[in-house]
């Protein structure tokens, strides 16, 4: 089988880890993103992680987008000092999360990641006509911009809201590859979960309690501003005011309220290789 064009640029790490046989896009690409992925797949070893992901990264190239989302969360969480206590935690109706995260004596907080491609934006026409096979960047060359409807469309979808327990608090966090980053376009966010329906159709998810399971929105980046910085991750936290005792992130988690900025160790091709 020939390998596609990014998998024939993997750096030592992956190589030595995971089959890519089933990749066909040009990931991971510049060397900033094969440093990313060495550092991830070594912090999935050396913490007991990678049999849960070798799946995955295993997969077609959608799958394994999914699940480095949720590698890069991991690994985001464990360096700001939380601790993962259970993967794969039991929600409700027969569902499952990715995570729990345990902070000192608070509650652990259930945490389910969507991963919302550009994709879902797509028309039935323009998924009839094959569109979802093509690149991102030829299929949107500008338009307008409506971002508060994949986040309405991500909270209230049948695979999402209903996992969320009434006993524990829980985070829902959003890493898009949209046509335009939620990151990008934090006030359409905003006015998903705070809007008035005169001007969003209906009213912000947060401004009453229909969505009281949710303890807060999460929104991830991951980016390569300049070739010379490495992968920069970014986090900010949308907390419901209207969630249920029970479900509200606990308060330590305000911290979060303002956006989190930080450069992944070891992918600033500048530097010598380090890893968590």
């Amino acid at each position: 089988m020939v390998k596609s064009a990014g998998a024939m640029r993997l750096g030592p790490v992956a190589k030595k880890l995971i089959n890519t046989d089933s990749w066909t896009g040009g990931y991971p690409g510049p060397p900033a993103y094969v440093r990313e992925l060495d550092a991830l797949l070594h912090f999935a070893e050396q913490n007991g992680y990678l049999g849960r992901f070798i799946p995955n990264f295993e997969a077609r190239d959608r799958q394994r987008d999914k699940a480095l989302n949720e590698l890069r969360l991991a690994y985001l969480f464990r360096s700001l000092g939380f601790g993962i206590p259970e993967w794969d935690p039991a929600g409700a109706n027969g569902k499952t999360g990715e995570f729990k995260l345990s902070w000192k004596n608070e509650p652990q907080v259930f945490v389910e990641i969507k991963s919302r491609g550009w994709e879902s934006e797509l028309t039935p026409e323009q998924i009839a006509a094959g569109l979802a096979q093509s690149n991102k960047y030829e299929v949107w060359k500008g338009g307008a911009i409506g971002n508060w409807e994949a986040v309405h469309e991500c909270i209230k979808a049948n695979n999402c809201y209903p996992k969320f327990l009434t006993s524990c608090p829980n985070l829902l966090i959003m890493a898009d590859d949209l046509r335009v980053s939620l990151g990008d376009t934090l006030f359409q966010v905003e006015a998903a979960l705070f809007g008035e329906k005169r001007s969003y159709v209906e009213d912000g998810y947060f401004t009453t309690n229909r969505f009281e399971n949710i303890g807060g929105l999460g929104i991830f980046n991951s980016f390569s501003k300049a070739p010379s910085r490495g992968i920069e991750y970014e986090l900010i936290i949308y907390r419901n005011p209207n969630s249920l005792p029970a479900t509200a992130l606990p308060s330590s988690w305000s911290v979060y309220e303002k956006k989190l900025s930080c450069i992944v160790k070891g992918t600033d091709p500048r530097q010598a290789i380090t890893y968590l």
